[in-house]
């Protein structure tokens, strides 16, 4: 009886070693240096909070983000899933094609959205703050700190991250909030949630 107990006993602590393994072995790896792609695929919300003939907007959707190298492509879509705006931003040009409008063309993104939908998307930032990166004076890339972080950019732009995500290799954001800080512009407000994140 007493062999019958200890070989249960032996059994179950090999069991409980054998568990332990496995559910360590399923646990993805530690993220090692993270990596700036200039190819990548983005899906996520939106929701913008803004101020326009004195009066408080606010809209809410979806985004389709692709980029490859300097060109980037960005979808606009409601709650719903229809289009509210197509953006194509190369070097030194952007363009805006709003559903059943004619499409605009100029040299700045920000300035154009802020025209067409009456709140900025600065785009140029975002290339970086989507990957949990930022630029000094000096354009240099600088990586953001994933212990939960606020920098503010050099074009006056708040970027606060609020929370993380991680997959397999690399801890990347989750939620952003972003806020324009610089003086004389109208107050501007735009939460940022990835759900998507495939670099290419």
């Amino acid at each position: 009886m007493r062999r019958i107990t200890r070989l249960a006993g032996w059994f179950c602590a090999v069991s409980m070693v054998f568990l332990v393994s496995s559910c360590s072995t399923l646990q993805p790896p530690a993220p090692t240096e993270r990596s700036f792609y200039d190819s990548i695929l983005i899906h996520g919300r939106f929701s913008s909070n803004f101020e326009q003939n004195n009066r408080q907007q606010s809209v809410q959707g979806r985004f389709e983000w692709s980029q490859n190298g300097q060109a980037i492509d960005i979808d606009l879509l409601s709650p719903l899933g229809q289009t509210l705006a197509k953006l194509s931003i190369t070097p030194g040009s952007a363009k805006i094609q709003e559903s059943g409008k004619e499409a605009k063309v100029a040299s700045n993104i920000a300035e154009l959205t802020e025209r067409s939908l009456g709140w900025a998307l600065p785009v140029a930032g975002m290339r970086d703050w989507l990957q949990g990166f930022n630029r000094n004076s000096s354009r240099q890339l600088q990586t953001v700190s994933a212990s939960g972080s606020e920098i503010v950019d050099t074009e006056g732009w708040r970027i606060h991250y609020v929370s993380w995500q991680q997959n397999a290799v690399t801890v990347y954001p989750k939620r952003i909030d972003i806020s324009r800080t610089s003086p004389n512009t109208t107050p501007l407000s735009l939460r940022l949630v990835i759900d998507h994140w495939e670099p290419r």
